[in-house]
């Protein structure tokens, strides 16, 4: 973005630069969320105030990483 906007800013109208911003603020991340989508990591973690949850694309890394873990008492498997 800030290497597009110099190049655009004197062809948009006042009026429309907030919008033109937007759209190319969506073009620029739209390749990055699409990769994201086609391609989710292999790992997700979420943590919460008491817990953390580790979500897995594969189950089988997830059975490893839960057998490789077995001793640690927050280890479930659901």
């Amino acid at each position: 973005m800030i290497f597009l906007w110099p190049q655009v800013d004197d062809f948009v109208a006042r009026s429309l630069r907030k919008w033109v911003a937007l759209g190319l603020i969506i073009v620029c991340l739209s390749p990055y969320l699409l990769w994201e989508i086609i391609y989710p990591p292999a790992i997700d973690i979420t943590a919460f105030k008491d817990s953390v949850d580790y979500e897995f694309r594969d189950a089988d890394f997830a059975y490893e990483f839960a057998e490789l873990n077995s001793d640690a008492e927050w280890v479930r498997i659901s």
